[in-house]
């Protein structure tokens, strides 16, 4: 009887260490938990270019320049990607468009590149009526109001300084079309092939892939409202202690990422439309314009 609160005293002290040594071990995340999302050619998850996209090789860039950090992929639908940051659950997601620091949602990295701006993709057929009715760049504030072009896009797709433009378009479901489940952007582009649908706002490495793996190219169309500006890509993670210790820890070997030659390789395959390294010069420069 006299010895049972001493006992008790030091299982109490023992949790206490224990607890302490825990919170310790958690504070210093030795694995990043990636969200893949099936969006070629971000993130592709079978056929012949399968881990070949652009976020995988630059996860396989993070981890070369950050061997201690485990590695851990999975699977997931991009609006699940999106709500486990806003909830700060301990997840990283690759290829996200940067945003100042501080708003819901992700905590960002520097710039990991950029890319050219979104375009207007769509068929020869909807490319024609479009140049007959609107100037290049195309405005795409009227025609995403134009009810006689239905307009589609995968869910959870984000558009930078376009996003204002595609939001303000919720009072009109008629003309619009958000595609959910796998492989979104390279469903709508097969549905933009088969006039189905008339067209899509996305990157031209999109496009790009399309043509790879189907054979058939897309038309490119230039947008008005966001002509000639890069679009700035960086890693986001939770916006919690986790997530800004890994995003501090990328952050010190980001001149090593930038410099990756697998890295540099893969942007230039998929974003170099000209394939004369017109590219990665653009990146370069762009690079250069946003460091502190």
């Amino acid at each position: 009887m006299l010895r049972y609160p001493r006992y008790k005293s030091m299982l109490l002290v023992s949790g206490l260490l224990g607890a302490a040594s825990f919170a310790h071990a958690q504070a210093i995340p030795e694995q990043i938990n990636w969200g893949i999302n099936t969006a070629p050619p971000f993130h592709i998850v079978d056929g012949p270019y399968k881990q070949q996209g652009l976020c995988d090789v630059l996860i396989d860039s993070v981890h070369r320049h950050l061997p201690a950090l485990k590695k851990r992929r999975e699977v997931l639908p991009q609006p699940r990607i999106g709500r486990a940051l806003e909830r700060s659950e301990n997840l990283c997601f690759a290829c996200m468009i940067a945003k100042p620091q501080g708003e819901q949602g992700a905590y960002y990295s520097r710039p990991t590149h950029v890319y050219t701006p979104h375009q207007i993709i769509t068929n020869d057929k909807t490319a024609s009526l479009i140049k007959q009715q609107y100037p290049l760049p195309v405005p795409l504030a009227d025609l995403l109001a134009d009810e006689q072009l239905q307009f589609g896009y995968p869910a959870g797709r984000r558009y930078g300084v376009l996003q204002p433009l595609i939001e303000g378009q919720d009072n009109r479901p008629g003309n619009r079309l958000v595609r959910s489940g796998d492989n979104g952007p390279l469903a709508i582009l097969q549905m933009i092939a088969s006039e189905r649908l008339d067209y899509t706002v996305d990157y031209s490495m999109i496009s790009r892939y399309y043509q790879l793996t189907n054979g058939s190219p897309l038309t490119l169309l230039p947008i008005a409202e966001n002509h000639q500006q890069a679009v700035v890509g960086a890693i986001g993670c939770s916006n919690s202690a986790w997530g800004r210790s890994i995003i501090e820890q990328i952050n010190a070997v980001m001149p090593q990422i930038h410099a990756d030659a697998e890295f540099m390789q893969s942007l230039q395959f998929w974003l170099d439309e000209t394939g004369k390294g017109q590219y990665l010069r653009y990146n370069r420069q762009q690079l250069k314009k946003l460091k502190p």
